[in-house]
């Protein structure tokens, strides 16, 4: 095709047809110039749709991530009510509303319960790697920021609150629990070393009510982050679906 074009340029400059041939460059130009616009618009396409499935495929990848979060939340949910329902129970005994029975020894384990029941791990390994990229690429700036908020937020605020919670266990619970109780039974249920003298105990009092007070804010900080959760989730469906 070049020496086509060059053919027919070396004619009309050897018939002395110079404002022809400067035409012709002119045109020729014009043409390479489409060209190249042309093909810059393709490659710029190519790498838009290249970037479209990269982020479509992060935000599944989310998604995914945040239904995971959504089981482990809902169970540290529930353990929660668990804890605040032990404690009612053994608040209501100091207060002598109930009589000392063996079932108050399912919920002395209460005061100590720091394990995993007690620590918010998400998966976010998903985010991590979108940090990494860069989170522009996710396109739409209101799910972009509902999901930067949830990860540094929502999910630190709600760890921040369960190291408090912990940390009071260690300083105040298992410090009773080691004094006050003994073990029993394989499934690690506590008994009072002497009932009467532990319902005069206000520092086993205080105890229970801040963990109840403690679980039940807490519950109300994961019902929140679990709302966010849906709604990022709706927010991807919507998302994918344009």
């Amino acid at each position: 095709m070049i020496k086509f074009f060059r053919k027919i340029r070396q004619k009309m400059l050897n018939e002395n047809k110079f404002s022809k041939y400067l035409l012709y460059a002119i045109g020729e130009i014009v043409l390479v110039v489409i060209g190249i616009l042309i093909a810059l618009g393709i490659n710029n396409w190519n790498e838009q749709q290249k970037i479209a499935k990269e982020e479509t495929s992060m935000l599944k990848e989310l998604k995914n991530s945040i239904s995971q979060d959504i089981q482990q939340l809902n169970s540290l949910n529930m353990q929660g009510e668990e804890d605040i329902v032990s404690a009612e129970i053994l608040i209501n005994w100091l207060d002598n509303k109930v009589v000392y029975n063996d079932t108050l020894a399912n919920h002395f384990p209460s005061i100590t319960r720091t394990g995993q029941s007690k620590i918010f791990r998400p998966q976010n390994s998903t985010f991590r790697v979108l940090e990494s990229k860069g989170i522009d690429l996710i396109s739409n700036d209101g799910l972009k920021n509902q999901i930067l908020n949830l990860y540094n937020i929502e999910y630190s605020h709600l760890n921040f609150v369960y190291d408090n919670y912990r940390q009071n266990i260690l300083d105040y619970g298992r410090p009773i629990a080691r004094t006050k109780f003994k073990v029993k039974g394989e499934l690690g249920n506590m008994e009072p070393n002497d009932n009467e003298e532990l319902k005069t105990n206000s520092e086993l009092y205080n105890v229970l009510k801040i963990l109840k007070l403690s679980n039940n804010s807490i519950n109300s900080i994961i019902k929140e982050v679990l709302e966010s959760c849906k709604k990022i989730q709706i927010s991807i469906d919507n998302e994918i679906e344009k």
